[in-house]
């Protein structure tokens, strides 16, 4: 994770790219951490690498639309080991979150998670989820 200041850095120096949205409803839910619940279905997201030593990071917004906070983990498609993990989110919050390298060149894909935060409409199932995403290169 990054500190805010550099986090607004790179905001502001990288490229900008559209925010995409991932919308997921989930086959299931299931208790993670304290007061917290993990939607046991995954979004993908899909964006352009410039080759595998370009480090990204993504933005993600959770939109303003949630009923309850939530937080978002990244992974490699079939892998379990997140590679970026956010804090917790309120509706409408951003926050830049380093992904790492070693994507493409070309098209790369991540998956996105969602945890739940019990609060709100979150009652202790999380039932559906979207994110607002970019990716750009660490400048």
């Amino acid at each position: 994770m990054l500190r805010p200041g550099l986090a607004a850095t790179l905001a502001l120096l990288a490229t900008p790219t559209l925010a995409e949205r991932v919308e997921v409803v989930c086959a299931g839910s299931s208790p993670f951490l304290s007061n917290t619940t993990l939607c046991d279905t995954r979004g993908r997201f899909v964006f352009q690498s410039d080759g595998p030593e370009v480090p990204f990071f993504v933005t993600v917004t959770a939109p303003a639309t949630h009923c309850s906070d939530v937080s978002y983990m990244m992974f490699r498609p079939g892998e379990e080991a997140s590679i970026g993990f956010s804090d917790r989110m309120a509706p409408g919050a951003s926050q830049t979150v380093e992904i790492g390298a070693g994507f493409g060149p070309g098209e790369a894909v991540i998956e996105v998670a969602a945890i739940g935060h019990i609060g709100g409409c979150n009652t202790g199932a999380i039932q559906s989820w979207a994110v607002d995403i970019s990716a750009a290169p660490v400048p």
